[in-house]
C-alpha cells in the first residue's frame, strides 16, 4: 500500500521544466570544475529541486491509524413518537457499550435544527437528552453536515442514522454526498410508527377580500388514509358556527359551507374535523381569515379605555369607524392588525405590547402601510420602556436623550437566582440584558449574584457603553441562592449610596431562599427603594415572594412560562424611567407648518400641564414643541405607512383644558386622517399555497378588456408569523402569469402584500394576500419513508441496519491514515543542499589536504594510523642509534676502533652523511687522561672536538651536532626546516 501521497499533486508537472533547466544551466556554468564536483553539484541540485517540487506539491506520509469513530443521529422531530425516541437513544447506548476499547461514539440530536448532545470518546453513553432542539421540522442535512464536522481528525468515520425519512427541510443528499467525500460512512437505521386510518385538513380557502352583505363559500379541503365517516366543525372569531356530520373517502375531499357577513371588520375562522380512527389530532384542524371593508377603520389600544373615550367619540364624529379596547383587545397575528387603518395606542408601555407584537406592529406599518398613532402618558416613549424595541424605530422619536438635557437618573439593581429549568440560566442573561436595553447613559445598574459567594456581578455604574456591560453579563452563572439576606442587604447598600433620584431592585427566583429579615425590608423602604419581585418555576408556596413585593411597594409576577419574562423585566426597568416625565403647566407652540396643523393658529392650542421628554430623529417633521424646545407632535413616512407621536396625552391628567377645546375633535381627527393607509388596492387574480415548507405566489393579470399583462413589475413582502420579512420578485412564466416562492419554516399566519411598480419604482398598487401553515408538516406523512432512507444509505456507502442485528463497530472496519505534511521537512532539506552545493563549487580542497583532515577525524575519534605509527617508531629509532654511533666513536676515537653495536639493525631513513663531512668543522679532540684531567691533543689528530662543558657526560655537543646534522640533510634533500 503506498505510504505516500500529495495534496495538490497539480505541482509535480513543475519537475519536467524545473530538472531541465538545472541540467542544462549545470552543463553551462559548471565547465571549469572538475569532474567530480561537477557531477556532486548537479546531482546536490538536481535533489534539491526535486525537495521544493513535492513541497509544493504537498507531499504527505499517511500515518497508519487504529479505532472507529462513530456518531448516533437521532431523530427528535414530532413525527417521531417518544416512546421510539427513547428506544432509539437505548439502542445507541448499547452498541457504544459493545464498542473496542480504541473506538470512540458520539450523539446528536436533531429535528429543525441539530444539536451535539455529547462528542466523540472512548466512554460513551447519553443517560438522557439534554439538548433542547426544534421537533417542528426534519433537518437531516443539518445532522449529517453538524455530524461530519465533529468527527476527530483520525480513525475511521461512521453515521449512523435514526429517523423516519421525512424530510421537510434542507437537502439530506447533498449532505451524505458531502460527507461522503470525506470517507465518512452512513448508516441507517429506520425507526417510525405507521398511521392508519389518518385525517388531515389540508387547507381552509377563503376570498382574499370581501364587500359588507356580499356571500362566499368557505371551501374546507381533507385528505383520508382511508374511507370513514367523520364531523366537521366550522368556528368564526372564536365561536362555533355548526358541525356537520360528514362522509371522507381516501384520497382528497373537498366540502364548502355558505357564509355571508353583515358588519365590516376582521374575521378569523377555524375549521376542525374529528374521525373515529384517526390516531393524529395535530393535523385535523385549519385557519384562514377575511376582510370585510366599508370606509375607514382604527383600533385604539388604552391603558384606560374609559378615559379615552372622549377621544374615540371624537373619531366617530367625525366619520371615521372606532373600535376602542385595553390591552388585550390587541390584536395577536398580523393579519388582523393589517385589517385596520391605522392603530392608536393611548399610554401603552413595551411591556405591556411584548416584544413580538412590537415587531409586528412594526411590519404592519413598514409593508403594509398601517397608520401608527402613539399618545403619551406615563406609560409611554422613554417612561414606558420604548428604548431600544421596534415600537421605537417605527416612530419619529428617539428615546435616546441629547446630552444637553439634564434630567434626574435612575438606579436599577437585579438579584439573579439560578433557575432549575432546562437553560435557566441563559434565559436569565437574555431578560437582564434586556433590561439593560431599556436604560438610558445616564442611567445605573447593578447585578447581584451567588456562585458559592454572594457578589456583584457588576456593581451600581452608569450604563453608558452598554456593550461592556452586556459583554459581562453574558459571562454570568449564578447558582441556587441559599438565602437573600446577603444580597438584598449588599443591595441595599449600593442603592443608598447612589444618587440616583428613583432607585429599584428586581428580585428574580424561584421562590426557595430564605426570607430577608424585616429590619431590613424596612430600611430599604425608608431609602425609597422599590422591590419588585418575579418567581418562575418556584416549588414552593409563593408568599415569600409577595411579601417582598408588597413591603418594598413593587409587584409580584408569577411567571408560568419563560417567554412572559423580556417584557416583565422591560416593564420593571421602566420604573426608573419615570425621570423622563415633565409634569409642569407649558403652552404649545407651532414650530413648523405642516398638514396635520394645517388651519391652527399660534395661539389657538390650550395649556398641557405635562408630557415626556424625547429627542426628534433626524427626518421627523416637528409641527409643534414645548417651551424648552422638546417635541410635541412629531411625525414622519416609515415605510409603506405613516406614524405621528404626541409625547402629552388625550384625557384629564394633562390634556384636561383640552377637553372643552372647540377644535380638540378637529385636531384629533386631521391627525388621524394623515396617518391614514394610503395605498392603492389592485385587483388581480391570485393564489397562495403551502406545500412541503415552501409557499408558491401566482398572480394572473388581466386589464378591464380581459387582455393579460404582460411584462409588469411586481414584487412582494411575505412577513412571516415571528414578523420576519422576506423580499420576494415575482417573474413572469407565461402571459400575463407571475409565479414566486418563499420559505415557510413556521407554523401561523403568513402575510404578503403584493406590490405592482412603475417604471420609476414608484408603487402603484398593491394588494394583500394571507396564508396559513395550520401544523408542522412532520404530521402529514404516516409511517417512516423507506425509499429515501434507502437512497441515503446507498450514496453514503451504507445500509439499512437492523436494530436487533450486528453493532455497527464491527462491521467493515479498515485501517485508516492520517496524512502527516512533509513540506517543511523538505525544505529544511534543501536549503542544507543548497549550502552544500555552494561548498563543493566554490571551495577547492587537493586530495593531500582531504587526507589530513580525514587523518585529524580519526585520530579525533579514537583510531589513528598504524601505518604512520610504525614509520615515525621506525625513524625514532635511527635517530637513538644514530647518536650512540656517535657517542662510540667519540669515545674509541683515541684507540681507532668502532663497536658494531652501534650500528643501527635497520637503515635510518635520514640521508647518510659521510663521516668526513660530518666532523670536517670540528677542532682537535681533547684526549682523556685515566685520572680524568684534560689532555693535551696530539699533533695532527683530526678526532672530535672537545665537547662544551656539560659536566663531563659531553651530552650537549652531541645533540648540537645531531641538530646541525639534521639541517644540513634537510637542505640537501629540499625539506624545510621545522620551527
Amino acid at each position: 500500500m503506498n505510504v505516500l501521497q500529495f495534496s495538490h499533486p497539480a505541482w509535480l508537472w513543475l519537475l519536467i521544466p524545473t530538472l531541465g533547466w538545472t541540467v542544462w544551466l549545470a552543463y553551462k556554468t559548471f565547465a571549469s570544475l572538475t569532474p567530480w564536483r561537477r557531477w556532486v553539484s548537479t546531482a546536490l541540485r538536481v535533489i534539491g529541486v526535486l525537495l521544493l517540487v513535492f513541497s509544493l506539491a504537498g507531499l504527505q506520509w499517511k500515518r497508519p491509524q487504529e479505532g472507529m469513530n462513530t456518531f448516533f443521529l437521532l431523530d427528535r422531530s414530532d413525527s417521531i413518537p417518544s416512546s421510539q425516541q427513547e428506544e432509539s437513544r437505548a439502542m445507541a447506548n448499547r452498541w457504544a457499550r459493545d464498542k473496542a476499547k480504541e473506538d470512540r461514539a458520539g450523539f446528536l440530536v436533531f429535528g429543525a435544527d441539530a444539536a451535539l448532545e455529547t462528542e466523540a470518546r472512548e466512554v460513551a453513553e447519553a443517560e438522557r437528552i439534554q439538548a433542547v432542539i426544534d421537533g417542528q421540522r426534519t433537518d437531516v442535512a443539518a445532522a449529517v453536515r453538524l455530524g461530519t464536522a465533529a468527527f476527530p481528525e483520525t480513525g475511521q468515520k461512521r453515521l449512523v442514522l435514526f429517523s423516519d425519512g421525512h424530510e421537510n427541510v434542507g437537502d439530506a443528499v447533498a449532505a451524505v454526498l458531502g460527507a461522503r467525500s470525506q470517507q465518512v460512512r452512513v448508516d441507517v437505521v429506520p425507526i417510525g410508527a405507521a398511521r392508519r386510518s389518518d385525517v388531515s385538513i389540508q387547507r381552509l380557502q377563503l376570498p382574499t377580500g370581501l364587500k359588507k352583505g356580499q356571500t362566499f363559500e368557505a371551501k374546507i379541503f381533507a385528505l383520508s388514509d382511508a374511507a370513514q365517516s367523520g364531523t366537521v366543525r366550522l368556528y368564526r372569531n372564536g365561536q362555533l358556527l355548526g358541525s356537520q356530520p360528514v362522509q371522507l373517502d381516501a384520497g382528497k375531499n373537498l366540502f364548502s359551507f355558505p357564509q355571508t357577513l353583515i358588519d365590516p371588520g376582521f374575521y378569523q375562522y377555524e375549521v376542525q374535523i374529528d374521525a373515529p380512527g384517526d390516531s393524529i389530532p395535530q393535523n385535523n384542524r385549519a385557519t384562514s381569515f377575511v376582510n370585510v371593508r366599508e370606509g375607514d377603520q382604527v383600533l385604539v389600544i388604552s391603558a384606560a379605555p374609559s378615559e379615552d373615550q372622549a377621544l374615540a367619540t371624537a373619531l366617530t364624529e367625525e366619520e371615521i369607524e372606532v373600535d376602542l379596547g385595553d390591552i388585550s383587545s390587541f390584536p395577536d397575528n398580523l393579519p388582523a392588525m393589517t385589517s385596520y387603518d391605522a392603530i392608536i395606542l393611548s399610554n401603552i408601555a413595551a411591556g405591556d405590547l411584548g416584544f413580538d407584537m412590537m415587531r409586528l406592529l412594526e411590519s404592519a406599518v413598514r409593508d403594509f402601510g398601517v397608520g401608527l398613532v402613539v399618545i403619551g402618558g406615563d406609560n409611554a416613549f422613554a417612561a414606558g420602556g420604548y428604548r431600544n424595541t421596534p415600537l421605537e424605530t417605527a416612530l419619529p422619536l428617539d428615546m435616546e436623550l441629547s446630552s444637553k438635557k439634564v434630567l434626574p437618573n435612575g438606579a436599577l439593581a437585579l438579584l439573579m437566582h439560578g433557575m432549575e429549568f432546562g437553560n435557566g440560566n441563559e434565559i436569565s442573561r437574555q431578560i437582564a440584558i434586556a433590561a439593560l436595553d431599556s436604560l438610558g447613559p445616564q442611567d445605573e445598574m447593578g447585578v447581584l449574584l451567588w456562585d458559592g459567594t454572594e457578589k456583584w456581578l457588576f456593581e451600581l455604574q452608569k450604563v453608558g457603553d452598554k456593550r461592556a456591560l452586556a459583554s459581562t453579563i453574558n459571562g454570568m452563572n449564578q447558582g441556587d441562592l441559599p438565602s437573600f439576606q446577603g444580597l438584598m442587604q449588599m443591595g441595599h447598600d449600593g442603592l443608598v449610596q447612589s444618587t440616583a433620584n428613583l432607585k429599584h431592585m428586581i428580585v428574580f427566583s424561584d421562590g426557595d431562599p430564605n426570607e430577608p429579615n424585616t429590619a431590613l425590608m424596612n430600611a430599604m423602604t425608608a431609602a425609597r427603594v422599590t422591590i419588585s419581585t418575579i418567581m418562575i418555576g418556584g416549588h414552593v408556596q409563593p408568599d415569600t415572594m409577595i411579601r417582598m413585593a408588597e413591603l418594598g411597594g413593587g409587584r409580584f409576577y408569577d411567571v408560568k412560562s419563560a417567554a412572559q419574562l423580556p417584557q416583565i423585566f422591560i416593564k420593571e426597568a421602566a420604573v426608573i424611567l419615570k425621570s423622563a416625565i415633565f409634569e409642569d403647566p407649558f403652552q404649545p407652540q407651532i414650530d413648523a407648518s405642516t398638514e396635520l396643523i394645517r388651519g391652527f393658529a399660534p395661539g389657538d392650542f390650550p395649556m398641557l400641564r405635562g408630557y415626556v421628554t424625547t429627542t426628534p430623529k433626524p427626518r421627523a417633521e416637528i409641527p409643534l414643541i414645548t417651551e424648552r424646545g422638546d417635541p410635541l407632535l412629531a411625525h414622519w413616512q416609515y415605510g409603506l405607512g405613516r406614524s405621528v407621536a404626541f409625547t402629552s396625552d388625550a384625557k384629564s391628567r394633562w390634556a384636561q383644558d383640552w377637553m372643552g377645546w372647540p377644535q380638540y375633535r378637529q385636531f384629533w381627527a386631521q391627525t388621524i386622517r394623515w396617518a391614514l393607509r394610503r395605498v392603492e388596492m389592485t385587483e388581480f387574480s391570485t393564489e397562495v399555497t403551502v406545500d412541503d415548507g415552501i409557499g408558491r405566489i401566482s398572480v394572473e393579470a388581466l386589464d378591464v378588456d380581459g387582455d393579460f399583462r404582460n411584462f409588469l413589475r411586481l414584487r412582494t413582502a411575505v412577513v412571516n408569523p415571528k414578523g420576519e420579512r422576506q423580499d420576494i420578485v415575482l417573474e413572469q412564466t407565461g402571459p400575463g402569469r407571475y409565479e414566486g416562492r418563499f420559505d415557510t419554516r413556521d407554523v401561523g399566519s403568513y402575510l404578503m402584500n403584493l406590490q405592482e411598480l412603475n417604471d420609476q419604482g414608484q408603487i402603484v398598487g398593491s394588494q394583500i394576500l394571507g396564508a396559513s401553515v395550520n401544523y408542522s408538516p412532520e404530521f402529514s406523512s404516516a409511517g417512516p419513508n423507506m425509499s429515501f432512507l434507502r437512497r441515503l444509505a446507498e450514496l453514503g456507502g451504507g445500509q439499512l441496519l437492523d436494530p436487533q442485528g450486528v453493532n455497527p463497530f464491527q462491521m467493515d472496519r479498515r485501517k485508516t491514515f492520517q496524512p502527516v505534511d512533509l513540506w517543511e521537512w523538505l525544505l529544511q532539506w534543501m536549503v542544507g543542499l543548497f549550502v552544500l552545493d555552494i561548498a563543493v563549487r566554490r571551495v577547492d580542497i587537493d586530495r593531500e589536504e582531504w587526507g589530513k583532515w580525514w587523518r585529524v577525524v580519526r585520530r579525533r575519534l579514537g583510531f589513528g594510523d598504524p601505518k604512520r605509527a610504525a614509520e615515525g617508531r621506525e625513524s625514532l629509532g635511527a635517530l637513538l642509534a644514530r647518536r650512540d654511533s656517535v657517542r662510540t666513536q667519540q669515545t674509541g676515537a683515541g684507540t681507532g676502533a668502532v663497536s658494531s653495536t652501534t650500528q643501527p639493525a635497520r637503515p635510518s631513513r635520514i640521508p647518510q652523511v659521510p663521516r668526513a663531512d660530518l666532523f670536517k668543522s670540528r677542532q682537535d679532540p681533547v684526549v682523556p687522561t685515566t685520572d680524568g684531567a684534560k689532555a693535551q691533543p696530539a699533533p695532527g689528530d683530526t678526532g672530535p672536538a672537545p665537547a662544551q662543558s656539560d659536566g663531563g657526560t659531553g651530552s650537549s655537543g652531541t645533540t648540537s651536532r645531531l641538530l646541525a646534522a639534521k639541517r644540513r640533510a634537510q637542505k640537501q634533500t629540499g625539506t624545510p626546516p621545522k620551527e
